[in-house]
């Protein structure tokens, strides 16, 4: 069943649809509304009234009615298990035993779902790897509430770091990538293996972080500086000056925290005892990931390559189809994205 794809994050509620056109999709409806800050904190829901009100404006405005919702992965847990080769109707019970050595709460308080893991080229004849992501069933239980009181039907729940990573990552490419997803007050990292988020994290720096600190350095007002860090022109002209050595401070803890992440993964090894595998490439998205410098300062620093990733990548091609909302916004819209685009598509 069609479904729009609906994001839930601590600074917004953002939703987007996916039209069928031609084999490929066109944006439908979509929109944007902030949430009141504190609404939302760390994945719970500290003023339901408040995200409530916005999903209800959000409903009226687009007309919205059954949804693919996401997720904080920020409460999740998620781990690679070896089961035995079982029937498909079997798995979740099979799963469901590896729950307790893997994540700290009991299997009766947790909801969890599975992706199969299938190695390109050599499936093991004895067993299947999977990723699972678990979540506390009071977390999911808090999100569908919300999504009760403001009149709207989930269809599917999902982390937002799976679906950024549908959106971000070309069907069929089973490289390894890191996916920095730049928020307004944090940051998250996730590590994508084979189509398939293996870790995440979050960091609490984001936009606003850069936006505070370009309003001390030239002492203007933050609605200055947010348009300044915007005005990719006017960023440019004045970032070896004044600008960018000032985000360096801010900008030097995210990547030391992206660093930690790649140094964890390279001598982490999964239950079969294997190392992960190198990272080919970091994807940026968020808006403020397209900062003038930012990528360039990661690949440097990393000596990975990096760069701002395109959030259309498996929705449609350029050539044949402009999307409505511009590059610096459609960054803010990678999670709807990937939920508008079922695991199906």
């Amino acid at each position: 069943m069609p479904a729009i794809g609906l994001d839930i994050s601590d600074s917004a509620v953002t939703a987007l649809e996916l039209v069928r056109r031609k084999g490929s999709f066109a944006v439908g409806r979509y929109g944007r509304r902030a949430l009141p800050q504190g609404s939302i904190l760390g994945g719970y829901v500290h003023d339901q009234a408040a995200v409530v009100a916005e999903l209800c404006k959000l409903r009226d405005e687009l007309a919205l009615d059954f949804v693919n919702a996401s997720l904080s992965e920020e409460k999740a847990y998620l781990f690679k298990a070896n089961i035995p080769r079982v029937k498909r109707k079997e798995m979740r019970e099979v799963i469901e035993f590896k729950l307790e050595e893997n994540v700290p709460i009991p299997a009766s308080d947790a909801i969890f779902d599975y992706t199969l893991i299938s190695e390109a080229g050599h499936e093991a004849p004895d067993h299947l790897d999977v990723g699972v992501t678990v979540l506390p069933k009071k977390v999911v239980e808090t999100y569908a509430e919300l999504l009760a009181a403001a009149d709207l039907m989930p269809l599917s729940f999902e982390t937002e770091a799976q679906a950024i990573a549908r959106a971000l990552v070309a069907r069929g490419d089973r490289g390894t990538y890191l996916i920095v997803n730049f928020g307004e007050s944090k940051t998250g990292l996730f590590i994508v293996s084979e189509e398939v988020v293996h870790f995440t994290s979050t960091v609490a720096i984001g936009g606003a972080h850069i936006t505070e600190a370009i309003g001390k350095s030239l002492s203007i007002s933050k609605e200055e500086a947010k348009s300044l860090k915007t005005n990719h022109e006017a960023f440019k002209d004045r970032k070896g000056t004044e600008l960018f050595p000032s985000l360096l401070n801010t900008l030097s803890v995210l990547k030391d925290e992206v660093s930690k992440l790649s140094i964890y993964w390279r001598t982490h090894k999964d239950p079969a005892g294997e190392l992960g595998k190198k990272i080919q490439r970091i994807l940026l998205c968020g808006r403020d990931s397209s900062l003038v410098g930012f990528a360039d300062y990661l690949s440097l620093a990393l000596q990975t390559p990096a760069h701002v990733g395109n959030v259309w990548c498996n929705a449609f091609s350029f050539e044949e189809y402009i999307p409505p909302l511009s590059r610096d916004e459609s960054l803010d819209y990678a999670a709807a994205i990937g939920l508008a685009m079922s695991k199906g598509h």
